[in-house]
Protein backbone atom coordinates (compact mmCIF):
# COMPACT_ATOMS: atom_id res chain seq x y z
CA UNK A 1 0.00 0.00 0.00
CA UNK A 2 1.35 3.44 -0.78
CA UNK A 3 1.44 6.27 1.41
CA UNK A 4 -1.17 8.13 -0.39
CA UNK A 5 -3.24 5.09 -0.17
CA UNK A 6 -2.94 4.92 3.16
CA UNK A 7 -3.64 8.22 4.18
CA UNK A 8 -6.82 8.12 2.15
CA UNK A 9 -8.26 5.13 4.43
CA UNK A 10 -7.47 6.48 7.73
CA UNK A 11 -9.52 10.01 6.65
CA UNK A 12 -12.72 8.42 6.67
CA UNK A 13 -14.13 8.17 10.24
CA UNK A 14 -13.63 4.36 11.15
CA UNK A 15 -13.94 2.35 14.38
CA UNK A 16 -10.82 0.71 13.22
CA UNK A 17 -7.19 1.91 13.47
CA UNK A 18 -4.44 0.99 11.55
CA UNK A 19 -0.78 1.43 10.63
CA UNK A 20 1.36 1.51 7.71
CA UNK A 21 3.88 -1.11 8.20
CA UNK A 22 6.64 -1.98 5.53
CA UNK A 23 4.07 -1.06 3.04
CA UNK A 24 1.10 -3.42 3.96
CA UNK A 25 -1.56 -1.20 6.33
CA UNK A 26 -2.14 -3.78 9.73
CA UNK A 27 -5.66 -2.93 11.37
CA UNK A 28 -4.46 -2.31 15.05
CA UNK A 29 -7.42 -2.75 17.17
CA UNK A 30 -8.54 -5.10 19.37
CA UNK A 31 -5.89 -6.38 22.44
CA UNK A 32 -5.37 -8.78 25.15
CA UNK A 33 -7.53 -7.80 28.54
CA UNK A 34 -4.09 -7.29 29.61
CA UNK A 35 -3.19 -4.81 27.12
CA UNK A 36 -6.09 -2.95 27.25
CA UNK A 37 -6.43 -2.96 31.57
CA UNK A 38 -2.47 -1.57 31.59
CA UNK A 39 -3.65 0.95 29.01
CA UNK A 40 -6.51 1.87 31.19
CA UNK A 41 -4.59 2.69 34.07
CA UNK A 42 -1.52 4.50 32.58
CA UNK A 43 -4.63 6.72 31.32
CA UNK A 44 -6.75 6.86 34.55
CA UNK A 45 -2.53 7.56 36.48
CA UNK A 46 -1.90 10.00 34.27
CA UNK A 47 -6.11 11.35 34.20
CA UNK A 48 -6.25 11.66 37.99
CA UNK A 49 -2.93 13.72 38.06
CA UNK A 50 -3.85 16.62 35.61
CA UNK A 51 -7.50 16.06 35.60
CA UNK A 52 -9.63 17.07 32.89
CA UNK A 53 -9.97 20.76 32.53
CA UNK A 54 -6.78 21.80 31.85
CA UNK A 55 -4.41 22.68 28.98
CA UNK A 56 -3.17 19.13 28.78
CA UNK A 57 -5.34 15.92 27.13
CA UNK A 58 -4.83 12.18 27.14
CA UNK A 59 -5.90 10.17 24.04
CA UNK A 60 -5.94 6.23 23.85
CA UNK A 61 -6.08 4.83 20.33
CA UNK A 62 -5.82 8.03 18.17
CA UNK A 63 -3.57 8.81 15.17
CA UNK A 64 -0.57 10.67 15.92
CA UNK A 65 1.03 12.67 12.97
CA UNK A 66 4.47 12.01 12.18
CA UNK A 67 6.64 14.76 10.11
CA UNK A 68 7.48 13.10 6.99
CA UNK A 69 6.27 9.70 8.03
CA UNK A 70 3.04 7.90 8.13
CA UNK A 71 0.92 8.46 11.36
CA UNK A 72 1.01 6.02 14.09
CA UNK A 73 -1.44 4.80 16.85
CA UNK A 74 0.05 5.10 20.50
CA UNK A 75 -1.48 2.98 23.10
CA UNK A 76 -2.20 6.09 25.14
CA UNK A 77 -1.04 9.43 24.36
CA UNK A 78 -0.56 12.85 26.20
CA UNK A 79 -0.83 16.24 24.68
CA UNK A 80 -1.21 19.76 26.28
CA UNK A 81 -1.15 21.54 22.84
CA UNK A 82 -4.15 23.30 22.72
CA UNK A 83 -4.32 22.88 19.28
CA UNK A 84 -4.77 19.19 19.47
CA UNK A 85 -7.88 20.33 21.27
CA UNK A 86 -9.65 23.05 19.64
CA UNK A 87 -12.00 21.42 17.10
CA UNK A 88 -10.91 25.00 15.25
CA UNK A 89 -7.45 24.11 14.71
CA UNK A 90 -6.86 20.34 15.13
CA UNK A 91 -5.80 18.36 11.81
CA UNK A 92 -8.63 17.28 10.12
CA UNK A 93 -8.71 14.19 9.86
CA UNK A 94 -8.13 14.08 14.12
CA UNK A 95 -4.57 13.43 14.61
CA UNK A 96 -2.12 14.88 17.26
CA UNK A 97 0.41 17.12 16.09
CA UNK A 98 2.56 17.35 19.73
CA UNK A 99 2.53 14.07 21.70
CA UNK A 100 4.62 15.06 24.90
CA UNK A 101 4.40 11.71 26.42
CA UNK A 102 3.64 8.51 24.94
CA UNK A 103 2.73 5.11 26.23
CA UNK A 104 3.02 1.69 24.20
CA UNK A 105 2.34 -1.53 25.53
CA UNK A 106 4.39 -4.21 24.19
CA UNK A 107 2.25 -7.16 22.80
CA UNK A 108 4.37 -9.73 21.17
CA UNK A 109 3.04 -9.44 17.46
CA UNK A 110 4.43 -5.46 17.62
CA UNK A 111 7.23 -5.78 20.19
CA UNK A 112 10.14 -5.28 17.53
CA UNK A 113 8.07 -2.59 15.29
CA UNK A 114 6.94 -0.48 18.70
CA UNK A 115 10.98 -0.76 19.96
CA UNK A 116 12.35 0.15 15.92
CA UNK A 117 10.13 1.61 13.36
CA UNK A 118 7.72 3.35 15.30
CA UNK A 119 10.28 4.41 18.16
CA UNK A 120 11.99 5.89 15.15
CA UNK A 121 8.95 7.86 13.66
CA UNK A 122 8.05 8.99 17.26
CA UNK A 123 11.29 10.38 17.18
CA UNK A 124 10.58 13.11 14.80
CA UNK A 125 7.95 14.49 17.21
CA UNK A 126 9.79 17.85 18.04
CA UNK A 127 7.40 17.82 20.93
CA UNK A 128 7.68 14.36 22.09
CA UNK A 129 9.75 14.00 25.44
CA UNK A 130 9.22 10.69 26.86
CA UNK A 131 8.41 7.43 25.29
CA UNK A 132 7.46 4.56 27.48
CA UNK A 133 7.35 1.06 26.71
CA UNK A 134 5.29 -1.10 29.59
CA UNK A 135 5.55 -5.31 29.20
CA UNK A 136 1.75 -7.00 29.29
CA UNK A 137 4.00 -10.21 30.94
CA UNK A 138 5.85 -8.73 33.78
CA UNK A 139 5.61 -5.79 35.94
CA UNK A 140 8.70 -3.90 33.74
CA UNK A 141 8.83 -0.89 32.38
CA UNK A 142 11.17 1.20 30.01
CA UNK A 143 11.37 4.87 29.57
CA UNK A 144 13.05 6.65 26.71
CA UNK A 145 13.50 10.39 27.39
CA UNK A 146 15.02 12.62 24.99
CA UNK A 147 16.87 15.08 27.63
CA UNK A 148 19.07 11.90 28.00
CA UNK A 149 19.44 11.25 24.40
CA UNK A 150 16.47 8.21 24.26
CA UNK A 151 18.85 6.51 26.62
CA UNK A 152 17.07 3.54 28.08
CA UNK A 153 15.67 3.52 31.43
CA UNK A 154 14.02 0.09 33.44
CA UNK A 155 11.71 0.43 36.34
CA UNK A 156 10.22 -2.23 37.70
CA UNK A 157 8.05 -3.65 40.98
CA UNK A 158 8.37 -0.87 43.91
CA UNK A 159 9.90 1.76 41.40
CA UNK A 160 8.11 5.39 40.13
CA UNK A 161 8.86 6.69 36.94
CA UNK A 162 8.87 10.37 37.06
CA UNK A 163 8.61 12.33 33.66
CA UNK A 164 9.97 15.85 34.56
CA UNK A 165 7.41 17.17 32.28
CA UNK A 166 4.17 18.74 34.53
CA UNK A 167 5.30 16.63 37.68
CA UNK A 168 4.07 13.47 36.89
CA UNK A 169 4.09 10.30 39.23
CA UNK A 170 3.48 6.37 37.55
CA UNK A 171 4.04 3.80 40.27
CA UNK A 172 5.08 0.65 38.31
CA UNK A 173 2.49 -1.35 41.04
CA UNK A 174 -0.10 0.94 39.72
CA UNK A 175 0.28 0.29 36.10
CA UNK A 176 -0.30 -3.25 36.99
CA UNK A 177 -2.69 -2.85 39.14
CA UNK A 178 -5.00 -5.77 38.61
CA UNK A 179 -3.23 -7.03 35.76
CA UNK A 180 -0.19 -8.81 37.22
Amino acid sequence: MTEEAFERLISVESPYRYELIDGVGYDMTGSTPEHSAISSNVEGLLRGQLGISGPCHIHRDQYVAIPGKPPVVPDVVLTCDLADWDKDKRLKPFMIQSPLIVIEVLSPSTERYDRTEKFARYMRCPTLEVYILASQDEQYVEVYRRSTGWKQERFSDGQTIKPEQLDLELPVESIYEGVL
